[in-house]
């Protein structure tokens, strides 16, 4: 059997980031230019693992988006299978979220295994209740199971959807099944330092053999394991770290089932060859400007034209006006109210023909010297470290937050960036109540299969 299928996730789609409505734009032309990919090469299917919308509750502007992007890829009979992520779910367990709407309007096949006292039932897509734990396609000898986001249980969901698979695969074998691919909304943990509660390597172990090719979402960092684990990242820029991994976007997989070129290195293990494509976005660019000596206002404004003069000429090309994020760093050596913001952006501008300017201020006066012991405050690469020790020492003051306070300092450190990157406030409010379900657990509460 010969195969070919797109791996995609965290889209998105609704995320009028910096209340920008070229860059709501910009999620849904992502979206659109990876499955006119799949239109161009009539791949056999596109694989989206969570996280299609920002948030929950969308409006019909970006419903009308999503349709439109899925109806040529529907009239051109490529299936669509997506699982939901953290960022689709609805808002009560019973309802009705906006990819079981376009499941339920066949632009999409929602895969929701039914969960029984923690084992998911790997039943075959069903038309009419639209429930199902796997679709077969190429004559069911490519499948595709999918698990939707489980937040904290996902570790014990994956011991047991290991232990169902196990028990199915003499009667795959029966059906005719020759390929295996599993969709999950989940990380690995040690990926982004900043991201805890995922699932380790090894916790991940137990499926290996059990499917060909593991296909993940949720963090928008590009990475692959073991020539079966795939993370494609974030097709658009959501934050500005992911500005570090130009390449993420998606993956183009071409699967062999059967062993006939077994010379070729290139053929990862065990029968396919997943190529990380970046998609076409908007540029994205980090700046970090110093302002270490220069000891007036004047001559800061000075060097910083000659900064972003030499910075704009090295990104100089083609294409829609960028993002430009500023971080000011380092000591100012005069009073911070002198500090002309403004023009500093009207010289970004100048320069970059922007569509928005960031400028961040985190430059410190010639006075701050913390008591750290053994971190230099006055050192930026620390600052980091002692902004997580004065979070810590502050969060064991209290004895709900004793036991776990170094993972709270990292929790609070990022919602805290969230915050200053402009993200929505009810996606920071969603990640502090999946950091009190994991570091607060309250006894009694109901498993998410409940």
């Amino acid at each position: 059997m010969h195969a070919r299928f797109l791996h995609l996730a965290d889209v998105h789609l609704g995320y009028q980031q910096y209340n920008s409505t070229t860059r709501y734009d910009d999620f849904a032309k992502a979206f659109l230019s990876i499955l006119g990919e799949a239109n161009k090469c009539q791949v056999d299917a596109v694989l989206i693992a969570g996280d299609l919308f920002n948030k929950r509750a969308i409006d019909a502007r970006t419903l009308a988006q999503a349709f439109e992007c899925l109806r040529e890829l529907k009239e051109r009979a490529i299936p669509v299978i997506a699982i939901e992520g953290n960022h689709d779910r609805s808002y009560y367990r019973d309802g009705m979220s906006w990819l079981k709407f376009l499941s339920a309007q066949k632009m999409l096949c929602l895969l929701d295994p039914i969960v029984r006292e923690g084992t998911p039932e790997l039943a075959p897509w069903n038309t009419s209740t639209q429930r199902g734990a796997y679709l077969d396609l190429m004559d069911g000898r490519l499948r595709v199971y999918g698990l939707p986001w489980f937040g904290a249980s996902t570790t014990r969901l994956i011991t047991s959807m290991a232990d169902a698979l196990s028990r199915a695969r003499a009667h795959e074998a029966q059906q005719g099944v020759e390929y295996r691919v599993l969709m999950m909304h989940t990380g690995i943990e040690g990926e982004v330092p900043r991201l805890h509660g995922l699932p380790t390597r090894m916790e991940l172990e137990p499926l290996h053999g059990l499917v060909d090719y593991l296909a993940l979402g949720h963090v928008h960092k590009p990475y692959e394991v073991g020539g079966w684990i795939y993370n494609p990242g974030s097709p658009e820029t959501c934050s500005a770290e992911e500005v570090d991994w130009p390449e993420r976007g998606y993956y183009d997989v071409e699967v062999e089932s059967e062993r006939i070129q077994e010379n070729d290195e290139n053929l990862s293990p065990p029968r396919h060859r997943a190529r990380l494509l970046a998609n076409p976005r908007r540029p994205y660019h980090r700046l970090k400007f110093r302002v270490d000596g220069l000891d007036a206002p004047d001559l800061l404004i000075e060097g910083f034209v000659e900064f972003c003069r030499y910075e704009a000429a090295a990104r100089r090309a083609m294409g829609p006006s960028p993002v430009i994020e500023v971080q000011l760093q380092g000591v100012l050596n005069f009073d911070v109210s002198a500090l002309d913001e403004p023009r500093l952006e009207e010289i970004v501008k100048a320069q970059f023909q922007p569509l928005l300017v960031r400028l961040h201020n985190t430059t410190r006066d010639v006075e701050y010297d913390p008591d750290d012991e053994g971190l230099d405050g006055r050192d930026r690469s620390n600052w980091h470290l002692l902004e997580r020790k004065i979070f810590e020492e502050l969060l064991a003051r209290d004895a709900r937050y004793r036991p776990a306070a170094g993972q709270w300092a990292e929790e609070l450190a990022r919602l805290k960036d969230l915050a200053l990157e402009g993200e929505d406030p009810a996606v920071i409010a969603s990640r502090l109540r999946e950091a009190r379900a994991r570091l607060l657990p309250q006894p009694g509460a109901p498993s998410p299969e409940q």
